[in-house]
C-alpha cells in the first residue's frame, strides 16, 4: 500500500512537471505529501503501535533510524525483530486483551538482557522467561494487567538478539509456538501460530498423522492471524475441501511463519521437522514448494510405484499465489502400462480448478511456473471398507447368503 502510494505520488508529479507551470507543480507536490503523511498517521492510530524515544539525545542519522524503524512497523503491524532493539527504551501502548511474546533461540545470557516492563502496573519480565516453552511446546505471554498502558522493551546486551516479539490483542484462544529443532508439537484448540526457529539440515516443518472432523473443518494459513500484509485468502490447507478424508499422512510446511486454526477439540496432528514424503498410493496430505506463496518453485516427480497397474481415485487441490500475476500450471499423470498414453491436467493460478481421475497411474508429474499447495488423496481402489456384517468364514454357501440377507433386512426395518 505504502509503495503504490510513493509510485502515485512520483508519476503524479511527473505528469503535472511535464504540463503546469514550477509554482503548480510545487503546490501539487506538497499536498500529495500531506496526505501520505495523514495516511501513516492515521495507520498509526488504527494499530495503537507507537515508539516512543528521546528524541532530545538524537543526532540526524538515529532521528532517520527512528522514522524507518516506525514505517516499519506499520507495514509489520505487529511483529518486531529482536535485532531491532537497543539499549534506547522502545515503548507501546497497550490494553489487557494484548498478548505479548518472544519468540526466539538465541542464548539464555543474552535472552536475559531484554527486559519488557508496564509503566503503570509495574509488572516486569524478560526475554529468556518469556522465550522458554511450557510443557506442551507453547509460549506464555506477557499480559498487561491495566488498558492504556505503556510497556516497554529494552535491550542492554551487545549480542544483537536472533527472533522476534510478536503482540496481539484480537485472535481468541491463541497459542504460540516456536518450532525448534526437536520439537514435537501437538493441537490445542483454537489459532496456534507457529514460528520457525532452527531445522536439521535435509528437513522442513510437517504435520504428521492428522486427524480432523468432517463437520469442524481444520484449516492452515501462512503468515499471522492479524498480518495485513498478506493476500485476503492466504489458505494453504482446508479439510473440508476434501469431505471424504478425515486423516492426511503428511502436511509438508516449508514456511517460516503459518498458523492452524479450528473450532474442533478432536483434532490431532504432530508438527515436527521431518523429510517429504511425498505422494504414495493410498496416502492423503500436503505437497507444497518452499516459502509459499512466494518462495522458490521447480517439478515435483512423484513415482507412485504402481507396476500391477492397479486402479487409484484422486482428487487434488492446488492453490497458488494469487499476488502474482497468472502462471500456469500442469499435472501429469502417467499410467500403467506405459504404453498408455499420459492424462495432462492444466491448471491456471486463477479460480479453483480441482483434478479427479480415476486411472491405473503410476507417476505424477507437476511443472509450475510459481509456487504452489496442492492437497490431494490417492485411494487404492483394491482396498474396501470392512462391511458392518462380517463373517468368520472365508466362504459362505448360498443358504447362508440368504440368510445374512434376510438378518440385515429385519435389522434394517
Amino acid at each position: 500500500m505504502y509503495i503504490s502510494l510513493v509510485l502515485l505520488s512520483f508519476i503524479t508529479f511527473l505528469c503535472c512537471g511535464c504540463h503546469s507551470p514550477p509554482m503548480l507543480s510545487f503546490a501539487v507536490l506538497l499536498i500529495i505529501i500531506v496526505i501520505n503523511c495523514i495516511y501513516i498517521f492515521i495507520q498509526l492510530v488504527k494499530f495503537q503501535t507507537f515508539t516512543f524515544l528521546l528524541f532530545s539525545s538524537f543526532s540526524g542519522n538515529q532521528m532517520l533510524l527512528f522514522i524507518l524503524f516506525a514505517l516499519a512497523s506499520i507495514s509489520s503491524a505487529s511483529i518486531f525483530p529482536l535485532s531491532a532493539y537497543t539499549g534506547t527504551e522502545s515503548l507501546y501502548k497497550v490494553n489487557k486483551t494484548h498478548q505479548i511474546y518472544i519468540i526466539s533461540n538465541s542464548p539464555q545470557e543474552d535472552l536475559q538482557l531484554l527486559t519488557i516492563t508496564t509503566n503503570n502496573a509495574a509488572q516486569n519480565s524478560n526475554g529468556f522467561t518469556l522465550a522458554a516453552p511450557t510443557t506442551d511446546g507453547s509460549l506464555a505471554p506477557f499480559v498487561p494487567t491495566q488498558d492504556n498502558d505503556l510497556v516497554s522493551v529494552v535491550f542492554t546486551g551487545k549480542t544483537p538478539l536472533s527472533g522476534w516479539l510478536y503482540m496481539n490483542s484480537v485472535t481468541p484462544k491463541l497459542n504460540v509456538f516456536p518450532l525448534l529443532e526437536n520439537s514435537s508439537i501437538s493441537f490445542k484448540q483454537g489459532t496456534n501460530v507457529f514460528f520457525k526457529l532452527s531445522s536439521p539440515a535435509q528437513q522442513i516443518p510437517v504435520a504428521q498423522n492428522v486427524v480432523v472432523e468432517k463437520n469442524q473443518p481444520l484449516y492452515g494459513f501462512i503468515g499471522l492471524p492479524d498480518d495485513i500484509g498478506l493476500p485476503s485468502d492466504s489458505r494453504f490447507f482446508d479439510s473440508s475441501s476434501i469431505d471424504t478424508v478425515t486423516n492426511y499422512n503428511q502436511l509438508e510446511l516449508p514456511l517460516d511463519r503459518f498458523y492452524f486454526s479450528s473450532s474442533s477439540s478432536n483434532v490431532k496432528y504432530e508438527i515436527k521437522y521431518g523429510t517429504r514424503s511425498g505422494m504414495t498410493i493410498g496416502s492423503s496430505g500436503l505437497v507444497m514448494t518452499d516459502g509459499f506463496p512466494s518462495g522458490a518453485y521447480g517439478t515435483r516427480d512423484f513415482n507412485l510405484n504402481n507396476q500391477n497397474g492397479i486402479n487409484v481415485d484422486a482428487y487434488l487441490v492446488p492453490r497458488f499465489d494469487q499476488s502474482r500475476q497468472f502462471y500456469s500450471t500442469n499435472v501429469t499423470v502417467f499410467m500403467t502400462p506405459t504404453t498408455m498414453d499420459p492424462t495432462v491436467f492444466p491448471v491456471p493460478s486463477y479460480g479453483s480448478t480441482n483434478i479427479t481421475s480415476n486411472s491405473p497411474m503410476s507417476r505424477i508429474l507437476i511443472e509450475s511456473d510459481g509456487p504452489f499447495a496442492i492437497q490431494y488423496t490417492l485411494r487404492d481402489t483394491t482396498v474396501t471398507t470392512p462391511s458392518p456384517f462380517e463373517t468368520t468364514t472365508k466362504s459362505s454357501s448360498f443358504p447362508q447368503i440368504i440368510a445374512s440377507l434376510l438378518l440385515a433386512a429385519i435389522f434394517r426395518f
